[in-house]
């Protein structure tokens, strides 16, 4: 007994070792023909290499997509480019008034006061092509400034948008600009500000549209935190209204968002800004796919450089309708590239998870503009407006 039990142990030892080894032979053969495309007739091993194709080609898909967001949607860098040009331009202006010669024949040197600079910085009482009389400024964004004026022309007052920044320094921006105000319009419509006038004074590229006393509705998120029910029903519709009268004559708002929605006294909703969000992109950056848009509500083929129509836009309303009664945008993150990879690649959380009491039929008319495919939105602003829930 005590002579058999070396030879026992070695034995298991021995056929152990010879198991191990005709096992890794088999997976490593079973490995290679699965490779080849030529997999055993197991379901299990069928169905476990088809999700992990599956995972494949969804990591695969989730690293184009960042590719494409970090090469073509740096908002940051746009946003300092644009200030960069502007600055560029004031000391273009300050120096060519520095150098200019004086009535008496001299330069004018630290002597003489500085006019204001008069490029992107308009003064109450100055005047604009003949017409316009600057009363006061309204505010600045990425394209440029907005003020109060009035129209001598139409004996009323206006909203005046001064570009500036990259659209100053490309030189086809004023061209492009009227282009694009005589598609803006051709909108006419109660819920979309009117277009008057384009033109350029003095190095000025300037935009005349109807003047709107109201606040915007980023204001009044940003205030109330979650509107009624009744009252986001109420600018959703009216909001849909104005964007089947743009869409019917083939314009493309591109950066809608609660900022570009100004609501009036009497609660009335006007959308601004109308086909403008290309304006500013140099041509060349538009042929590279530099974008630009707001990244808490860009569509994913926005996003990704793709081709854009109605429904983009339903799809940023969807994510304005989202945060006007969660509080907060579908998506957010730290960065615009976190938000636009987010908006690219992950599903939104049902809104009445955000408000608790809220009705299904809201989670699934917000769900359904976010949905990341434009067939699966709804095809039309008129069918959206018909789909806004009745009850809340």
């Amino acid at each position: 007994m005590v002579a058999f039990t070396p030879v026992f142990i070695l034995a298991i030892i021995f056929g152990s070792i010879t198991i191990w080894r005709k096992m890794a032979i088999a997976h490593k053969e079973r490995m290679a023909s699965i490779e080849r495309g030529q997999g055993p007739d197991d379901p299990k091993m069928l169905a476990a290499a088809s999700e992990r194709e599956a995972v494949t080609r969804e990591l695969e898909q989730r690293v184009r997509h960042l590719e494409t967001i970090v090469c073509s949607v740096d908002f940051e860098l746009n946003a300092k480019i644009n200030r960069l040009a502007s600055h560029q331009l004031q000391l273009g202006d300050a120096a060519t008034r520095a150098l200019a010669p004086t009535p008496s024949g001299g330069s004018s040197g630290a002597t003489t006061k500085a006019r204001p600079n008069q490029l992107f910085s308009l003064e109450p009482g100055q005047r604009l092509a003949e017409r316009f009389v600057i009363q006061r400024a309204l505010g600045t964004g990425g394209m440029g400034a907005v003020y109060l004026a009035n129209d001598e022309r139409l004996g009323e007052q206006v909203a005046l948008k001064i570009m500036h920044g990259m659209a100053l320094l490309d030189p086809s921006a004023s061209d492009r600009l009227r282009r694009e105000a005589s598609a803006a319009r051709r909108i006419s419509h109660p819920n979309v500000v009117k277009i008057y006038d384009v033109g350029e004074d003095q190095g000025h590229l300037f935009l005349s549209m109807e003047y709107v006393d109201g606040q915007s509705l980023k204001e009044l998120i940003s205030r109330y935190s979650v509107l009624p029910l009744e009252r986001v029903r109420a600018y959703l519709q009216e909001i849909c209204a104005g964007l089947a009268a743009a869409h019917a004559q083939g314009v493309i708002h591109r950066d809608l968002k609660p900022g570009n929605v100004i609501v009036t006294p009497d609660q009335r909703v006007k959308i601004i800004d109308f086909g403008l969000a290309r304006i500013a992109n140099l041509e060349g950056m538009t042929a590279t796919g530099m974008l630009l848009g707001t990244p808490e509500y860009m569509a994913p083929e926005q996003i990704k450089g793709g081709n854009l129509d109605g429904r983009t836009d339903i799809y940023a309303l969807g994510a304005l309708a989202y945060h006007a009664i969660t509080g907060r945008p579908p998506f957010t993150g730290d960065t615009p590239i976190a938000v636009s990879l987010a908006q690219a690649t992950e599903a939104p959380i049902e809104p009445s998870r955000l408000r608790p009491g809220l009705e299904p039929q809201w989670d699934a008319f917000v769900l359904k503009a976010l949905s990341k495919a434009k067939e699966a939105r709804f095809e039309t602003a008129e069918v959206m407006r018909e789909a806004v829930p009745r009850s809340g």
